[in-house]
């Protein structure tokens, strides 16, 4: 552990883990994967955490990520990731944030789900992050071919759920939780089938908003490990005494690694909340606007000199022009 980081100390520090592959890290603990699959997937709703922690998520305590500490010795249960990457000769290749596979106890026998998780700093990346989703989903069940199934045995096809986290949506989207799937509908007639013959994939998209504000149990912890403006050791803090979820030193670097890209997604907030609200401003106004934002949320002028690539003079001008520094 490198003591007790804010988000200045590491944005401004020459960190050797990358946000993605900090985020990555952490998502792929088994006590975070645990509160995902309860929450976002039927077939857990009903399962005691430990036991989907234990028992029904596949896999060894080995990630392929970069490690952050060099103590193993109490590292947190991972999922490996040796099934994070497939390629085929006709459809090239796919690499997944988190790909692994769990056992949902149902009619007294484990249904094999193939589970994708994504983590996603945009909701508009220039593309529909949702066909980006069932995109992964097709990806998941034509990867099973000839590896789970083979003709003509299809009923040995695994159900695929692709989780997406979008860190920073527009507010007509945030704290809340959309899922995607098939659906049977009877067009002429009243003929049926079983569900499960046809449920076989679904997306579910996950849109983070204000921390503070949320109510539900799960957006709630998220958006405190990835959006929440506080220092790695409250949000530690904060998340044993309101999730009762420990963190590992591995874990805790990755907190503190993931505090470099908050800056971003502050920034990113700022701009999409002016622009939904209606306030179009000048580009040259418009980042003024976020100069100040950025130094109520009492952020070093060193770093907003960074992020927004303005001296410091004039962000300390403008601090002191309105009161702020």
């Amino acid at each position: 552990m490198q003591g007790n980081k804010t988000v200045d100390d590491v944005f401004m520090a020459d960190e050797n883990m990358t946000y993605d592959a900090a985020a990555k890290s952490f998502l792929a603990n088994k006590v975070i994967l645990a509160r995902i699959l309860k929450h976002c997937v039927k077939e857990f709703a009903d399962c005691d955490l430990k036991d989907i922690e234990e028992k029904y998520i596949e896999g060894t305590p080995e990630v392929n990520l970069i490690p952050l500490a060099t103590d193993r010795t109490n590292a947190a249960k991972k999922i490996t990731g040796d099934n994070v990457e497939y390629r085929t000769v006709t459809e090239g290749e796919t690499t997944f944030d988190i790909r692994f596979v769990a056992y949902a106890p149902t009619t007294g026998e484990p249904i094999k789900l193939i589970i994708n998780l994504e983590a996603q700093k945009k909701s508009n990346p220039s593309y529909s992050l949702i066909k980006r989703a069932m995109f992964h989903c097709s990806r998941l069940i034509s990867s099973q071919y000839n590896v789970e199934f083979v003709e003509p045995n299809f009923d040995d096809i695994k159900k695929v759920v692709s989780i997406w986290i979008v860190m920073n949506s527009p507010i007509k989207n945030r704290n809340c939780i959309t899922q995607y799937r098939v659906v049977e509908e009877q067009v002429v007639g009243k003929a049926k089938d079983a569900e499960k013959n046809y449920d076989l994939q679904r997306a579910v998209m996950l849109y983070l908003g204000n921390y503070e504000k949320i109510d539900d149990e799960l957006l709630r912890m998220l958006d405190l490990v990835f959006r929440a403006k506080l220092d790695a050791e409250q949000k530690k803090s904060r998340l044993k005494s309101e999730f009762d979820i420990e963190l590992d030193s591995k874990m805790e670097g990755a907190l503190n690694n993931m505090g470099r890209d908050l800056l971003e997604g502050i920034l990113e907030s700022y701009y999409d909340e002016a622009r939904e609200e209606g306030h179009e401003k000048g580009r040259e106004e418009m980042r003024e606007q976020t100069v100040l934002n950025m130094l109520k949320e009492k952020i070093s002028e060193d770093v907003i000199s960074r992020v927004l690539d303005l001296p410091i003079e004039k962000i300390t001008a403008l601090g002191k022009l309105n009161g702020l520094l």
